[in-house]
């Protein structure tokens, strides 16, 4: 039997599109020095090769995948873009305005210095800072017919520029800044380390009392330990006194005396005998036991107290804005943070961090304790994996019908286009979860499967169009678009970088990953933090991550129109 493989995908080009995403996923996996490419360029690598050899996908498969993807990037950010400004987000946002004013003037710059074709500035922008969304909103911009193209150019040889260009510059702008960053501390004479702890100390060294957050942020699980108090130095000393969770970093979820359950406050003065529920990690239990007197086994604490781990959504006013010590959590409910997610990126846990509406707090305790701490914070997340695809579909269909509306300014139509429209309301859904949890729920797997499924699909259809033009791109422009791109990555980096070291004072471990944020570059605040040897950075970054993505956006489609 003889199998003609090409023919097979030409006439079903539903397979040939999932072996354009799986090798590309493949090839993204791949890398050296612990360094990957990531499956959207991977996929757009092996997109463009089939592109080359005339292999066609219907445009839907393109279309779908960039509303999928925008419209999802804007309900992510949405818990945190309004908020931010609320907290540092003057700060956070002039970090953001300056890489990407940095970045469009140099890709503008570059551009015409080199006089290149229309539409490689955008990819320039684009692969230069590994933001897909910018590329999206290029090509949207011609697609959606905002742009009025140059005498002799088509639609669909803007469209093949901006890919390309994106693929030529993509792989510096990812290991380019990695190394920029690596290096940058030399160059600015930073000790990213010595930051990182001197950030962390002011965090936790804020108040006078000098709390000691041992086993906060801790991997792994908190357990339930039952002590006498038989300590002679303890016996008639209140919690207070004792400084119990500073000294230990443990927390007594429950005390009983004689056989009477005695209410907890910070006033609260152990006794002789008293016997004690105590929540923490191993080396706090050691120190509780050293603080209280001997380890016991009792049965009436330890089967009468049901013990539970969940994670809440931050929603309530009266939480958002103030200290994890403010919230009570500790000494109010008696359980333990061992986790803070904002923007999905895991914070250096501290007494002192300010919590914002929309974090994800990940706490343990008594189960009792856990419903209360529920009802304080604002909405446990219930272990269900529904999608609201209600609200998803007409958040889409919504989204698209603003994209699509146009002001006229004399005869020039003005307009956001579908990757502004989709943003704006994707934003709005995600801003609204933080009020009515229910609302608009979509599952962090479900919204990552959204996304990175919706941008392999708008990738793969953007390099099989694209690719008739590869070659051709790449032997006209390729050594002006590679060093543009390196321009572009290097040029926003610095400034970035500069700007909020003389400008904004700020924390150089903080601005590093602020400087990420910027850029759009998880992998390089992977980098960073590895040169700190310390989380910090993170905070700095996802400040920043929710204004950059919008910006870049923005930015995208206003280098198409200018």
């Amino acid at each position: 039997m003889e199998l003609d493989v090409v023919g097979l995908l030409k006439e079903h080009p539903e397979i040939m599109l999932f072996i354009i995403i799986g090798v590309g996923y493949l090839v993204g996996k791949t890398g050296a020095w612990g360094i990957q490419l990531g499956s959207s360029i991977g996929v757009l690598f092996i997109a463009l090769v089939f592109g080359h050899y005339r292999f066609e996908l219907s445009p839907i498969v393109g279309t779908l995948g960039f509303i999928f993807f925008i419209y999802s990037v804007g309900v992510q950010a949405g818990p945190h873009f309004f908020s931010t400004f609320r907290q540092d987000g003057v700060r956070y946002i002039q970090i953001g305005l300056v890489v990407a004013i940095s970045a469009f003037l140099t890709a503008r710059g570059m551009a015409w210095l080199w006089g290149l074709d229309p539409g490689y500035a955008a990819g320039v922008l684009a692969g230069g800072l590994t933001s897909t969304p910018t590329l999206a909103a290029a090509q949207d911009a011609v697609s959606s017919g905002l742009v009025s193209f140059p005498a002799g150019y088509t639609a669909h040889q803007i469209e093949s520029n901006i890919a390309v260009a994106y693929a030529v510059t993509y792989i510096f702008g990812l290991i380019g800044l990695i190394l920029f960053l690596q290096l940058a501390p030399r160059l600015l004479r930073v000790d990213l380390v010595k930051e990182s702890q001197e950030a962390q100390k002011k965090l936790g060294d804020k108040h006078q009392d000098g709390d000691d957050e041992r086993g906060m942020g801790r991997k792994g699980m908190p357990s339930l330990r039952t002590y006498s108090v038989t300590n002679p130095e303890t016996i008639g000393k209140s919690l207070t006194d004792l400084r119990f969770l500073q000294t230990t970093g443990a927390v007594i979820a429950k005390l009983l005396r004689v056989d009477e359950e005695v209410t907890l406050g910070p006033e609260t003065v152990l006794q002789e005998k008293d016997r004690v529920l105590v929540l923490g990690y191993n080396e706090n239990q050691l120190l509780a036991c050293d603080l209280l007197g001997k380890e016991v086994f009792d049965s009436h604490l330890m089967e009468n107290t049901a013990f539970d781990t969940q994670k809440f959504m931050v929603i309530r006013n009266e939480v958002s804005g103030k200290t994890l010590r403010e919230t009570g959590i500790t000494n109010q409910f008696a359980c333990i943070t061992h986790k803070v997610t904002r923007g999905g990126v895991d914070l250096p846990v501290s007494l002192d961090m300010i919590i914002q509406r929309g974090d994800y707090i990940t706490a343990s305790g008594p189960k009792e304790n856990m419903e209360r701490l529920g009802a304080h914070l604002g909405a446990a997340e219930k272990p269900i994996h529904e999608t609201d695809l209600l609200t998803f579909a007409f958040g889409i269909a919504a989204g698209l019908f603003v994209g699509y509306i146009t002001v006229k300014v004399g005869n020039l139509p003005l307009g956001i286009g579908s990757a502004g429209g989709l943003l704006t309301i994707g934003l709005i859904v995600g801003w609204a979860r933080t009020i009515h949890p229910l609302f608009g729920r979509v599952p962090a797997a479900a919204r990552y499967i959204l996304m990175e499924l919706g941008l392999l699909l708008f990738l793969a259809g953007v390099g099989v169009r694209a690719g008739g033009g590869l070659v051709e791109g790449l032997l006209h422009s390729g050594i002006p678009l590679f060093l543009s791109g390196a321009l572009v990555t290097l040029v926003p980096a610095l400034a970035g970088l500069v700007y909020g070291k003389v400008v904004l004072k700020m924390n150089p471990a903080v601005l590093f990953g602020a400087t990420c944020g910027g850029m759009t570059s998880t992998p390089a605040l992977g980098a960073v933090a590895k040169v700190a040897k310390s989380n910090v950075p993170a905070m700095g970054y996802v400040g920043v991550y929710a204004f950059a993505n919008i910006i870049l956006t923005v930015a995208g489609q206003l280098m198409m129109l200018l």
